[in-house]
């Protein structure tokens, strides 16, 4: 019998298609191939409650001494992805930030509230997605269903991967995997869209509307948690969640700029700092604020609030500031503003 390689597992994802909660496996057209260097498993060890009771009367564990359920359990999967399909990366945005339409420039804002797309049942989920491992033993297929990017990192950096951008997060659920003979024939599934795009596409990097000539990195992490809210019975399984709540989104990140005459000066960046105040991070292919102009690649920060200044006196290839920041936005004010097109 061969040792299986971790190369022959596959991944598939799309937008979950049955109701919220419902394990039913997406048509194979409903699902895109996700092409990762390295495939993780799902990780059930929040999934299960395993109890070790010691009762008296012997002086080792008997086996009714250990209590084992998934009753409200939760379920994650890690991913690091260098992004070569529009598809699966707006799939992502779109489960991330809440937006069901991600082809256009789309937001955040500070008045936004929590949705009622995640009870149980509900009937085609805007931002729920589904997670197929294609395993080479096919009994042992994972489905990861009814669930929701919790926390996305897009990176680029000039030194790694030629500049292009990078993924990578964690999805959650709050239902039990389907684990099963589950087959996904390849030619059926949504054809790739092509997404080549990195940081050398950024022809407009700004910091405070100061055009920045020379960046060597630039990374945002959008968290939004969820958790799972009371109980239902979902797939003949009790002690699934009757909803999620996903109460805040937090924008963070950094940039990291060479400090010559063209950047923001080392005085004023520090400034920002110290003095807490908001000013504007853009990267993108087009510099008007709020990207309605960008054709492949568009992040911003309208607001970001820095939250330290760290000069790299030593690097060969000159002096660079990394700003690291948090976004900020207050009622119809934009937290972030992408486009990947």
């Amino acid at each position: 019998m061969a040792t299986y390689s971790g190369n022959q597992w596959l991944v598939y994802m799309g937008l979950h298609a049955a109701a919220q909660g419902t394990e039913t496996q997406n048509a194979d057209n409903a699902l895109s191939r996700w092409n990762l260097e390295t495939v993780n498993d799902i990780d059930f060890s929040a999934g299960v409650t395993q109890e070790f009771l010691p009762r008296t009367g012997q002086k080792v564990f008997r086996e009714e001494d250990v209590f084992t359920t998934q009753n409200g359990g939760t379920y994650t999967w890690a991913f690091d992805w260098l992004v070569d399909d529009e598809l699966i990366l707006q799939k992502l945005l779109t489960s991330v930030t809440e937006n069901a339409d991600t082809t256009v420039a789309h937001h955040i804002l500070g008045s936004a509230t929590p949705s009622n797309q995640y009870q149980v049942a509900t009937s085609d989920p805007d931002y729920s997605l589904q997670v197929t491992l294609v395993n080479p033993d096919s009994a042992e297929t994972r489905i990861l269903h009814s669930a929701v990017v919790t926390e996305l990192t897009l990176s680029m950096d000039v030194a790694t991967n030629g500049g292009r951008l990078r993924a990578s997060g964690t999805i959650w659920s709050g239902f039990r995997p389907k684990v099963g003979t589950n087959a996904v024939t390849d030619g059926s599934t949504i054809a790739r869209t092509d997404f080549p795009f990195g940081i050398f596409d950024c022809h407009a990097i700004e910091i405070a509307q100061v055009v920045q000539k020379a960046t060597k990195s630039f990374s945002v992490t959008i968290s939004h948690p969820a958790a799972r809210v009371g109980f239902a019975v979902a797939n003949s399984n009790d002690g699934e969640p009757e909803d999620y709540i996903r109460d805040r989104v937090d924008v963070t990140g950094s940039i990291t700029v060479k400090h010559d005459s063209n950047v923001v000066g080392s005085a004023e960046s520090l400034g920002f700092w110290l003095a807490g105040t908001s000013k504007a991070i853009l990267v993108g292919d087009e510099g008007t604020s709020a990207g309605g102009s960008a054709t492949d690649i568009f992040i911003e920060i309208p607001y970001a609030k820095y939250t330290g200044h760290n000069v790299d006196l030593g690097s060969a290839d000159g002096v660079f500031i990394e700003l690291p920041f948090t976004g900020t936005a207050t009622g119809t004010n934009k937290l972030i503003t992408l486009k990947m097109t």
